[in-house]
């Protein structure tokens, strides 16, 4: 994708900051970057990704929430850095998820743009309003 393509994607990441951070590849998606897996997608309606055998095959925003609950997160209150944890922010619309992004050590966040590029951007609010909906929930767990 061009830096124009994903602008007009996301409106909110033109004038962020943003750095493209990879090239594309299809061997992994935003879920399994946000769990910290690159070789393999992990998604609910694919019959050659991993989805974990005790939650549904939908794309409800609780199904997500209880994947992340299973790997350890809780709801929390913000997007802020907190030292000794990890955050991640699940994108909704309408009770659907779109996206999954996480949280770095310096603060700034990841995505992994489908089968595109992963970037580095900001706030969670940056890829807001665009096509993934808007932040649903903020999540946290311990770092390992």
């Amino acid at each position: 994708m061009t830096n124009r393509e994903i602008e007009n994607a996301f409106p909110n990441l033109a004038d962020s900051g943003y750095e493209i951070t990879s090239q594309s590849s299809d061997d992994y998606n935003c879920i399994a970057w946000a769990v910290g897996i690159t070789g393999q997608r992990w998604d609910y309606d694919s019959p050659r990704s991993y989805w974990p055998p005790s939650l549904p095959h939908n794309q409800e925003v609780e199904t997500l929430m209880r994947l992340f609950a299973g790997q350890g997160y809780t709801v929390c209150d913000d997007d802020a850095k907190e030292p000794g944890y990890e955050k991640i922010a699940i994108y909704a619309f309408a009770g659907t998820f779109f996206h999954v992004a996480k949280q770095l050590q310096d603060g700034r966040w990841t995505s992994k743009l489908g089968s595109r590029e992963d970037i580095t951007h900001p706030t969670p609010a940056s890829l807001a309003g665009g096509t993934y909906g808007s932040v649903h929930c903020i999540m946290r767990r311990p770092i390992p």
